[in-house]
């Protein structure tokens, strides 16, 4: 693959964080929720040119736990992942769990108690406690804990989740800036601090999170909360509000962001980072991308259609000995066929998850590659 290649001998660098952030826009994290992209290793995303993964310290902290993840030489050497890493905060489950069935816990002022379905075991997460987990992990990016809302809430709602938000976020700098003069700091490098940007579809909400997070002071940013309306449309308005908020030069993460035409709408907007469990979700569903005529060799454009989607179910593909997308250079589609594929799915083989993941990961990766060289042409 020697694209790939390319792209893997270009984020080399003895500093781990560069790839993912100011040296390597616009980039997309592949969703490694619980310390794995599911069905495939570290080596196979490395060889599809995949720089940089995200993981869920709230899932982590239930399952392995953290301590026994320390205990392996951090987060890096437990997954066998040597370039960077983000860690979720844990915010949005808050949100998909509690805010939407109370009986999961409770958020309070100061703390979220989350209840464990079935068992009942109680996990506490403060802000502070969340920051020092992360630390705890070796994450190279850490992000704040917020109060993660849908843009549907009503107008108390978002504003008594700015306030936690901004709140929880200064606690997060005061415990981030003791911990790197502490021992947890001494022989690694220093990691990044991210805050959330919260305030729903409120402008008036989202530019005073933002600045109130810009006084206290941040790394990088990420907008906060469902980004997508009820019937699926991007809240596009919203998103430019909050990169309007923010200093050109600060990375933006749009979190949760991840339908391929949502991403090239974000990246236009100046959001450079974005993680989304889709396209992994998706090739384990049979769902495959593949580009249009043209594409990726000429920069997607927001509005314009640049792919379609692979059904690999479908039964027109049985005896098809054609390649999913002829042009892609991943092990799916340089090795096998639509019909060894399709065969794959039908006999319930997990090798037809592992190769469509590849397939689509690639895809995202080819994606980020030919928006960066577009932004390259316009400097």
């Amino acid at each position: 693959m020697t694209e790939v290649a390319a792209e893997n001998q270009s984020d080399a660098s003895g500093d781990r964080r560069v790839p993912a952030i100011a040296g390597y826009p616009p980039v997309f994290l592949p969703d490694a929720t619980r310390a794995t992209v599911r069905g495939v290793s570290a080596q196979d995303l490395r060889d599809i040119g995949v720089p940089a993964l995200v993981v869920n310290t709230f899932h982590l902290m239930r399952r392995p736990g953290v301590r026994t993840i320390q205990s392996c030489g951090g987060i890096h050497r437990f997954m066998d992942w040597d370039r960077p890493i983000m860690s979720d905060s844990g915010g949005f489950q808050v949100y998909s769990l509690i805010r939407q069935n109370p009986e999961h816990g409770v958020i309070r002022a100061n703390e979220v108690i989350f209840r464990e379905p079935g068992t009942k075991e109680r996990w506490r997460l403060t802000p502070e406690r969340v920051v020092q987990l992360q630390f705890q992990l070796g994450s190279d990016i850490i992000v704040c804990l917020d109060d993660c809302t849908d843009a549907g809430d009503d107008a108390e709602q978002q504003r008594l989740a700015v306030e936690r938000t901004v709140r929880w976020a200064q606690r997060s700098r005061e415990e981030f800036e003791r911990l790197l003069g502490g021992k947890h700091s001494r022989g690694r490098q220093a990691p990044l601090l991210f805050a959330v940007v919260q305030g729903g579809a409120s402008e008036e909400l989202r530019r005073e999170c933002a600045a109130r997070l810009l006084e206290i002071g941040f790394d990088g940013f990420g907008f906060g909360g469902w980004p997508l309306t009820a019937d699926g449309a991007l809240l596009e308005d919203i998103l430019r509000v909050v990169v309007e908020a923010l200093p050109a030069d600060a990375p933006k993460h749009a979190l949760g962001i991840g339908a391929p035409e949502h991403v090239v709408t974000a990246q236009a907007l100046g959001y450079t980072m974005f993680d989304c469990s889709l396209p992994t979700r998706d090739a384990r569903r049979g769902r495959l991308y593949t580009w249009l005529p043209g594409y990726p060799e000429a920069a997607p454009r927001p509005g314009v259609p640049f792919y379609r989607t692979f059904y690999s179910r479908d039964t027109d593909h049985h005896a098809d000995p054609s390649p999913v997308d002829p042009g892609c250079d991943c092990p799916l589609c340089t090795r096998y066929s639509r019909a060894y594929l399709h065969h794959l799915t039908k006999v319930g083989d997990a090798g037809a998850e592992r190769l469509s993941t590849l397939h689509n990961l690639r895809f995202y990766a080819r994606l980020m590659a030919a928006l960066r060289r577009a932004e390259q042409l316009l400097q």
